[in-house]
């Protein structure tokens, strides 16, 4: 078993706060963004799992560094988990917290640890070196000759190009990309890429919902390590940051919630009843099979449940038990004490009721009021009762008097208007957790940690070079250079240290060199100082254009093609892989011109391969035909 453990190297920023990562099983936040997945302690296992989900139609890429313990006989390893099952985790064992986990799934295995026959209770085929792989639906067996697993979709292949064994207590890269364009999912260990294969998350395995949750699990069996990981840089994360201004506004923008759209916000939340000859909470519990009773020949009787979150109504369902009303209201509430009835009847015939619902916005309670009985000598009987709607965002703040959010509270897009330091809080809607709470900071203070001569940033030499001088510097800490495809959504990029007290002019620079092909970036300052408090600059943007496109000689060719790349390049980087994303070539070549040729090192046989090119400024995948 191997311990992902991440140290971050220069981001210790508070955007991977223990509040954005549910924690299962043993795994413990150690602070600084490192969590310990597992302890060195037999038959173990943990999980963390980001709180929000993540939509497979847009792009994903997480990375950090991994470490597998310093055992170098220890087990088992760490699995990157996308899963529709909630914020679940597996169990301990060869299965790496991941084997036997219910709903419908993919992991990529970094695996420490050989199961194989005589080696204990799993039987994975497991290779004799430290191996990546990438698999389905909880499996972690492998494929061996003659026996194919549908679930085993790519490897194993070793982790590392050299290293066989990697439990040495170092601390290794890893970064894992999907494209949901290309289908291209793409997974780097050690600056190496490792598994190169084109799959559709969505089509073969998310089938229902684009929506997944994200996260690590770990488990030890008859041995052990320490196994840990530290998340860097991610683009799937919302960014709540902490940030200091002197006055003005902040725009906040997250995602649109069209996650829950359809489903049936009330299954499972809590839900209240004036009386229960059975429990409420049978009749949310998804099962027609079960069901609420009130008390007998009593009027009225009530049930009311708690959506948790303000919700824009379509409509509800309630299906009864003979023992249903004739007469009831359908009421709906913000804080379930007063109530805006918004739909009655007395002439209900029982059974199943479909009732639609119009301009009924944020409200968080939805209550059945029954006043008369079907029949008399019983109660009120109800199945199951049903929800569907639009759920909102809910923002606020810690004082009510110096800050305004705009255009309204349940926006994803607000404008915060701070005039004093102010905490703000929003409860985001989630099919598992009923809701979820994130905080950011704002402090107003014109007493900053340092004084802003200039901040720019201009494209040279394929890199964003960032520049700024400071007039005045007291107690700062250091500055970290944040990054947005969007102009909202900023990640940090790199730190650097500053002077700490300085009364004279001081210049720095940071080069981010790992720029998409086009489009604009954008990139903001963001300044600490020594008690940790923190502002944002302005925020400065470059413009890329694609200058040398690279294409195929001939798509469809017999031995030899030729991969052209106008003009020179310092550095370029040529992989070649199969039809089942197995890596065949990889060529590293430095300060070339022209074309590049590939073909006679493939193998003999015809078929489809992929070709991915990476240039200090391109990274494009093209699909190719050998026909001898």
């Amino acid at each position: 078993m191997k311990k992902i453990v991440l140290p971050f190297i220069f981001l210790l920023l508070p955007f991977m706060a223990i509040g954005q990562f549910q924690l299962n099983g043993v795994t413990v936040n150690l602070g600084g963004g490192t969590y310990q997945l597992t302890q060195a302690v037999n038959n173990e296992f943990g999980a963390m799992w980001y709180k929000l989900q993540h939509n497979l139609n847009k792009p994903f890429n997480v990375q950090g560094q991994i470490n597998f313990g310093a055992d170098p006989g220890g087990a088992d390893g760490v699995t990157f988990v996308m899963q529709n099952n909630c914020l679940s985790a597996g169990s301990g064992g060869g299965g790496l917290g991941y084997s036997g986990m219910p709903g419908q799934s993919v992991a990529v295995e970094f695996d420490t640890y050989q199961n194989i026959s005589g080696t204990g209770t799993e039987l994975n085929n497991d290779p004799v070196y430290d191996h990546i792989a990438f698999e389905k639906n909880g499996d972690v067996v492998h494929s061996i000759t003659g026996t194919p697993n549908p679930n085993d979709l790519f490897g194993p292949v070793q982790m590392d190009p050299v290293l066989t064994n990697l439990k040495t207590g170092l601390w290794y890269n890893f970064q894992i990309n999907y494209n949901p364009t290309t289908k291209l999912l793409t997974v780097y260990f050690n600056n190496s890429l490792r598994i190169s294969t084109v799959y559709d998350l969505q089509a073969n395995v998310f089938t229902a919902s684009p929506w997944v949750y994200w996260g690590f699990t770990s488990s030890t069996g008859g041995h052990n390590n320490i196994q840990q990981i530290q998340l860097d840089t991610t683009n799937t994360t919302h960014l709540l940051q902490d940030t200091t201004i002197c006055s003005g506004s902040i725009p906040v923008t997250l995602d649109p919630l069209t996650n829950l759209r359809g489903t049936d916000l009330a299954l499972n939340n809590p839900i209240h009843a004036s009386s229960n000859q059975s429990n409420a909470s049978l009749m949310v519990d998804g099962n027609l099979g079960s069901r609420w009773e009130s008390v007998w020949q009593v009027d009225p009787q009530w049930v009311f449940v708690d959506l948790q979150s303000p919700t824009n109504l379509d409509s509800v369902t309630i299906d009864w038990e003979g023992a249903y009303a004739t007469s009831f209201l359908l009421q709906t509430s913000t804080d379930s004490v007063a109530w805006t009835t918004v739909y009655s009847t007395t002439t209900n015939p029982g059974g199943h009721n479909s009732i639609p619902l119009t301009g009924i916005t944020n409200v968080r309670y939805v209550r059945i009021y029954g006043t008369a009985r079907s029949l008399s000598a019983y109660g009120y009987s109800i199945w199951e009762f049903r929800v569907y709607g639009q759920p909102n965002y809910l923002w606020s703040t810690n004082n009510g008097t110096n800050s305004t959010i705009s255009p309204d509270i349940y926006s994803s897009s607000v404008t915060l208007t701070p005039t004093a330091t102010t905490t703000y809080s929003v409860e985001i809607p989630d099919p598992c957790l009923g809701f979820t709470t994130f905080n950011m900071t704002v402090t107003v203070s014109c007493s900053l940690p340092v004084e802003l001569l200039s901040f720019d940033v201009v494209h040279v030499q394929n890199k964003g070079h960032v520049t700024w001088t400071t007039s005045l510097e007291l107690n700062t800490s250091y500055f970290t250079v944040m990054r947005s495809l969007d102009g909202t959504h900023f990640v940090p990029i790199g730190r650097v240290t500053a002077a700490g007290e300085s009364h004279t002019a001081r210049s720095y620079y940071f080069d981010d060199t790992n720029l998409p092909e086009s489009g604009t970036v954008y990139y903001q300052l963001n300044t600490t100082d020594v008690d940790g408090s923190a502002n944002n600059s302005s925020i400065k943007k470059i413009t890329l254009q694609e200058t040398a496109d690279v294409y195929i000689q001939n798509p469809v060719f017999d031995v030899e093609t030729a991969l052209v790349i106008p003009g020179v390049t310092t550095s370029r980087v040529l992989s070649v892989v199969d039809a089942v994303g197995r890596v065949l070539l990889q060529e590293h070549h430095t300060n070339v011109s022209g074309p590049l040729y590939f073909g006679k090192t493939l193998p003999p046989s015809v078929g489809f391969y992929v070709v991915i090119v990476q240039t200090e400024t391109l990274n494009k995948t093209f699909k190719v035909v050998k026909r001898r």
